[in-house]
């Protein structure tokens, strides 16, 4: 059976192959991998006897060495892995000069044009701020909670928008667009609440992850952009980067299992180039 596997900040994805089928597994990524580590998130798995390959990409892979038993380690550059589990979810033309955002607990911009990846941009901002953001305060780091939070919360009450701070139009941006975030929170008189202060966070690393990315596919005439990882599972995240990303007119495709991307990438990579 081939097996690969992400190993990320937060979350290790782990996919099996058998018989044509992909079956996707999260788990809690540990500050240590070894190959006891491997052996434990892989229990159905026999590395004596399994005849297939273990590709693995993110976190300290290099570490594992070049076998784990009997099994064959692939290694699989990141930048590759985000690049073809990218576009093979995507079902964009390889052709096409395309930026993939890679939105986990930090984000990446990855250039990818006729199946080559470059890492373009990136930035410390992404699910992990929105977590240890919330966690300091909303002392709460639960995903779900800060989701909830977030969906019934307005940013406006703690960002100052255009029309807060301007009495006339600036370019093409409409009057509700962000000028400050969380803005208002030190003015006198300011009122939010809990679930404001969720929204704010959320849109804060929505437009950042989407202002960068939109700055690099105009750099690269990229056509089209790609979001994938975990972060975009925040619906306010989503939103917030869809409505920052189409101010300078770009319409970000976020593709179906877009989470498990890497580990998708680092097995499809093997495949073309199989260990011997």
């Amino acid at each position: 059976m081939n097996i690969s596997a992400d190993f990320g900040i937060t979350v290790t994805d782990t996919l099996r192959k058998k018989e044509g089928t992909l079956v996707h597994k999260m788990n809690p990524s540990t500050s240590e991998l070894n190959q006891d580590r491997v052996k434990d998130i892989f229990q159905e798995i026999d590395f004596k006897t399994n005849e297939g390959f273990m590709a693995v990409t993110g976190g300290k892979h290099l570490e594992l060495g070049d076998f784990i038993e009997n099994t064959p380690i692939v290694h699989v550059n990141e930048i590759e892995a985000i690049g073809e589990g990218a576009m093979e979810l995507s079902g964009i033309d390889k052709d096409q000069s395309t930026i993939i955002v890679s939105a986990g607990s930090g984000t990446a911009c990855i250039h990818a044009h006729k199946g080559q990846y470059l890492h373009a941009s990136g930035t410390g901002v992404g699910g992990g701020t929105v977590i240890g953001l919330s966690k300091l305060l909303l002392n709460t780091d639960d995903p779900s909670e800060i989701a909830s939070l977030a969906e019934k919360g307005n940013e406006s009450s703690v960002d100052l928008i255009l029309q807060d701070v301007v009495t006339g139009p600036i370019g093409q941006l409409p009057p509700e667009t962000t000028a400050v975030n969380f803005g208002k929170v030190a003015k006198n008189g300011s009122n939010y609440s809990r679930e404001d202060i969720a929204a704010g966070i959320v849109n804060l690393v929505g437009q950042t992850a989407a202002r960068i990315a939109t700055s690099v596919a105009l750099m690269f005439q990229a056509s089209e952009i790609v979001v994938v990882g975990r972060a975009p599972s925040f619906n306010g995240l989503k939103s917030s980067l869809e409505q920052a990303a189409s101010i300078t007119g770009f319409t970000p495709h976020f593709p179906k299992n877009g989470e498990y991307a890497s580990a998708l990438g680092a097995m499809l990579v093997a495949e073309k180039n199989p260990p011997n």
